[in-house]
């Protein structure tokens, strides 16, 4: 097991809950918010990344391996829908890209001063 892939997921994920957590409670600042966009726009497309590098990966899961399903199903069925989920995925993190990259777009071109 890569236990160093492992650990920087939860650091990130963790890292992401603490951003959510200061967004929440720190003051509104215009230049946080195009750079979390930015940020967001970075994490998804690495997740998409992610998500294609398990699909190849589980796709030859069965070299060198003697697979079972612990339901008694066939295991080569279960692989199958499980890399047509990733699949899913892929498409669901393009769409959210193209969303975020949007708003990324739009944010950065609104100009925000804050009145005294």
């Amino acid at each position: 097991m890569s236990s160093t892939a492992i650990e920087h997921a939860e650091a990130g994920a963790e890292s992401w809950r603490s951003a959510v957590m200061s967004q929440r409670t720190g003051p509104v600042e215009h230049a946080d918010i195009y750079a979390l966009a930015g940020s967001v726009v970075d994490v998804l497309r690495a997740l998409d990344d992610l998500a294609g590098l398990l699909a190849d990966q589980v796709g030859r899961y069965e070299i060198g391996r003697r697979l079972y399903d612990d339901e008694g199903h066939d295991p080569a069925v279960r692989l199958a829908g499980a890399v047509q989920h990733l699949r899913e995925a892929r498409a669901a993190l393009g769409s959210a890209d193209t969303a975020y990259n949007g708003f990324w777009s739009a944010i950065g071109h609104i100009g925000a001063e804050v009145e005294q």
